[in-house]
């Protein structure tokens, strides 16, 4: 069997010809979208970090004026319940005047 030297270096020429075109049209591309994702996502998940920040500072705030208006609420219905106490008679008043019952 004799090795045709010629044919054997054509195809070795063909195939860097092929790697070198896959390499240029069809790599290089891929890698770019591949990176342009990767920056795509990063910058998605600082901000999705920078909502989550957000929210908790306002589920914070809100937490707080709960509180608050919770405190409010006791003092204000400890402060009703003061002024409609059962005279020593028992009837109740409001404002010096007697309720109906």
């Amino acid at each position: 069997m004799l090795i045709d030297w010629f044919t054997v270096g054509a195809q070795v020429l063909n195939f860097l010809i092929l790697v070198w075109l896959l390499k240029r049209f069809l790599y290089k591309p891929i890698l770019h979208a591949i990176e342009e994702r990767e920056k795509r996502i990063a910058a998605e998940l600082a901000n999705a970090d920078k909502k989550k920040a957000e929210a908790q500072k306002e589920r914070d705030e809100f937490k707080h004026k709960n509180e608050e208006f919770d405190q409010q609420h006791a003092a204000l219905l400890s402060k009703g319940r003061t002024r409609l106490k059962p005279n020593v008679n028992g009837s109740s008043t409001k404002r010096g005047r007697p309720l109906r019952s």
